[in-house]
C-alpha cells in the first residue's frame, strides 16, 4: 500500500482531505451566515452567542487535526523504527551464525 509523506495511506490521505474540503466549505457556509445575519442585526446577543460559539467548534476541529496530525506523524516514525530495529537485528543474527559456522563448524556446540 503507497503511503504518503506522514506515513498515512494515500487513499486515507485522499479521504481526509475531501472530508477537511466538505467541513471547510460547510464551515465557511455558516460562517457567512452569521456574519450577514450579525450584519443586519448587530445588537442581537443570540446571533453574537452562536457566532462565538461557532468559533469554538473551529477552534475545537482545528486542535483535532492538529492531534490527529501528531499521532500519525508518531505512529509513523515508531513504526519505521521498529522495522529498521527488525533489520538489524537480522542482519546481527545472520552474522552471528555466520560466525558461528566459522569458527564452530556445522552441528559442532
Amino acid at each position: 500500500m503507497e503511503k504518503d509523506a506522514h506515513g498515512q495511506s494515500l487513499y486515507r490521505a485522499k479521504t481526509r482531505s475531501l472530508q477537511e474540503l466538505k467541513y471547510l466549505g460547510n464551515y465557511k457556509v455558516i460562517a457567512d451566515q452569521l456574519i450577514q445575519w450579525g450584519a443586519a442585526k448587530p445588537g442581537n446577543k443570540v446571533i453574537k452567542t452562536l457566532g462565538q460559539a461557532f468559533a469554538e467548534i473551529g477552534i475545537y476541529v482545528t486542535s483535532m487535526q492538529h492531534e490527529q496530525d501528531t499521532f500519525e506523524r508518531i505512529v509513523s516514525q515508531y513504526r519505521s523504527d521498529k522495522l529498521q530495529y527488525q533489520k538489524q537485528a537480522l542482519e546481527a543474527s545472520q552474522k552471528l551464525a555466520q560466525y558461528e559456522e566459522k569458527y564452530f563448524g556445522k552441528g559442532e556446540q
